[in-house]
């Protein structure tokens, strides 16, 4: 009967481990998908990564930064409309205020 038990709880954590990577995932999917947006639009500023609380470290074409404060402002919005929106993935906490830096 022990193992039985055993057997129980190690499917509950793992059913509790994959619904974690699901909503992570999920989130991970508004943050790039807000970037990739803002991307589109000024052209000189190129995602690296986003971390999970939406921060972004990008780049910049030949050491232009004259579109990084408008790809922020751009993102900032566009993570606003997400959360607006609402559904699957947008984190109740979200970050409001995002980070992006040029390395």
């Amino acid at each position: 009967m022990g193992s039985r038990w055993s057997g129980v709880a190690i499917v509950a954590l793992l059913c509790c481990a994959c619904a974690g990577m699901a909503e992570s995932r999920a989130r991970g999917e508004v943050y790039w998908g807000a970037a990739k947006t803002c991307e589109g639009r000024y052209r000189t500023i190129h995602i690296d990564r986003i971390d999970s609380e939406g921060n972004v470290k990008a780049h910049a074409d030949a050491e232009t930064r004259s579109e990084l404060q408008a790809f922020t402002t751009c993102y900032r919005d566009e993570m606003s409309k997400a959360r607006e929106k609402g559904g699957p993935g947008v984190p109740a906490g979200m970050n409001k205020e995002p980070d992006v830096d040029l390395d």
